[in-house]
């Protein structure tokens, strides 16, 4: 039995084989804000939001920027996603002067960049010492916080399907398993013929060097009726498995391609590139699907 599914596992790769993540949407979020002072104390002067609803592509919206002593603290929420997606988030500020200027690594804390399957809701991302590195006072910075979703949905590909030519080899796989059994079957005929003529002879007082050769086939068909039954069984039990397995799977990527990439979708997204000269300068990204 363990060489069966050793071989049904080699037949069959894509049973240990999960599908691969891909972006599905980028979403961005932008404010514009001041640094001013406050009750004889250093604050940020913003707009106020629009709204916190989501819509099916616009999942992400900040929702507060602060200074806690010299660190910037950006709040924001990301919607519900499945246990199997992810975000990967990024942040970024434009200056007065058109720079772009993203958080050092070792300065961003909290929920930037890849987040853990699964995670969503209210989030928060700290840039250490933005006050002492990038804000002047007086001065007005656009923030720019952008999203990724990724999730096992290609939509860059054709709608998941599990066609007729695809359920051929699990046809023929079938095939060999109704065959094995049929062997199996035609076995433990010939068992019960050699053992009928065994029992035959010993009834009629032949000597026992006669029968006992009926006998002895009798249980070599036996042992080889079993193994050809029993190995075509496992067969079609492991192929019926998987098929049913691809038949739910199918219907259930199908599922997911509709609801993430049947709409035409642009996304946006900003990036910060370096210059040879150790300047900043923005870099724009165009992503299209089209139907």
């Amino acid at each position: 039995m363990r060489r069966i599914i050793l071989l049904f596992l080699l037949v069959f790769p894509w049973v240990l084989q999960a599908q691969k993540k891909s972006l599905i949407y980028t979403e961005r979020d932008t404010l514009s804000f001041q640094l001013t002072e406050k009750a004889g104390k250093l604050a940020l002067d913003y707009a106020e939001f629009n709204t916190n609803a989501f819509t099916k592509k616009h999942f992400m919206a900040i929702q507060g920027l602060q200074l806690e002593d010299a660190d910037l603290v950006l709040s924001y929420q990301v919607d519900e996603i499945e246990a199997n997606f992810n975000y990967i988030t990024s942040m970024l500020i434009i200056n007065p002067a058109k720079q772009v200027i993203a958080p050092p690594p070792f300065k961003a804390k909290g929920d930037l960049g890849k987040l853990n399957d699964g995670l969503f809701g209210q989030r928060s991302i700290s840039w250490e010492d933005a006050l002492e590195d990038v804000l002047l006072f007086g001065q007005t910075y656009r923030l720019v916080l952008s999203a990724e979703m990724w999730g096992p949905v290609a939509c860059a590909e054709k709608r998941p399907t599990f066609t007729f030519r695809q359920q051929l080899p699990h046809l023929g796989i079938a095939a060999g398993g109704i065959l094995l059994t049929g062997i199996g079957q035609f076995q433990k005929s010939k068992k019960v013929d050699a053992y009928n003529t065994y029992k035959a002879y010993h009834a009629n007082g032949e000597s026992l060097a006669l029968a006992q050769p009926f006998y002895d086939k009798a249980k070599a068909y036996e042992k080889d009726a079993r193994l050809f039954t029993y190995t075509g069984w496992a067969v079609l039990g492991l192929d019926a498995a998987v098929y049913l397995y691809r038949v739910f799977n199918t219907k259930a990527r199908q599922k997911q391609y509709d609801k993430y990439c049947q709409d035409d979708a642009l996304s946006l997204r900003l990036e910060p590139i370096r210059l040879g000269d150790g300047t900043n300068n923005l870099q724009l990204k165009f992503a299209f699907t089209l139907k």
